[in-house]
């Protein structure tokens, strides 16, 4: 089992913590936007009439989001890579290609959408009926394209990188606490996929969306905590 430095150990529990705490607050921000109904946020016509308190919510909940669910998986694959390299082969290089992959989907359908509903929303408002309805299209084909396609492929690369990792972290010695919680993600993500295939089962997606959100960030923050105490008990890595 390959070992990381002190402070990569640091900066991956760091980036952990900070991680599960910006998914919550992209958590919180998207529900001051829709009130619940995620659905809002494919609505054109909704989301470019928000005032502008509403639609900085939004961007800042996109903005937390890039922070949250998506960068400090970087850390954490890249982490997680080098400690069980040697054991894991190729499987564990095909799960840092995944778990990149993931941040990838999820940066660029975040970042489309931070970036696009001001101006659009300026086109709505300054525009004529044809300049309003092509805004409104276009703000509903990224919409849905960010989250219904770029998003929705997140689902097998994280199953994937999720059943890779947690066996190792199960050989490793980690509890409970930190191998159900990512084996209930893994599953929740690679459902979510497949459920997404069938417009009748959209509560169940909803459903699977939310825990998701709600356990994917506490794992985080609870990873980070205890790869901090493990690198206090064993210096050399976790």
């Amino acid at each position: 089992m390959n070992t990381c430095s002190n402070e990569a150990v640091r900066v991956t529990a760091w980036a952990a913590i900070l991680g599960g705490i910006f998914a919550y607050l992209n958590v919180g921000f998207m529900l001051m936007v829709t009130h619940g109904d995620m659905a809002v946020t494919l609505q054109g016509a909704t989301m470019l009439t928000l005032p502008a308190e509403a639609r900085q919510y939004f961007r800042l909940s996109m903005f937390a989001d890039v922070l949250g669910f998506y960068l400090p998986l970087l850390a954490i694959g890249g982490y997680l890579w080098n400690r069980f390299r040697s054991e894991a082969g190729a499987l564990g290089d095909m799960a840092v290609l995944a778990i990149t992959t993931y941040v990838v989907l999820g940066v660029v359908g975040a970042g489309l959408q931070l970036a696009v509903l001001n101006p659009l929303a300026e086109l709505h408002a300054a525009g004529g009926e044809a300049a309003k309805a092509a805004a409104e299209t276009a703000w509903t084909t990224i919409a849905i394209g960010s989250q219904r396609g770029l998003w929705w492929c997140e689902g097998p690369v994280v199953l994937f990188w999720g059943l890779v990792v947690g066996g190792h972290l199960k050989r490793a010695g980690w509890g409970a606490s930190i191998l159900l919680p990512l084996k209930i993600v893994g599953w929740c993500f690679g459902l979510y996929f497949v459920a997404g295939f069938f417009r009748e089962l959209e509560a169940f997606t909803a459903a699977l969306l939310v825990v998701v959100v709600l356990i994917f960030p506490l794992w985080m923050v609870m990873f980070g905590v205890q790869l901090r105490r493990r690198s206090v008990l064993s210096p050399l890595g976790a």
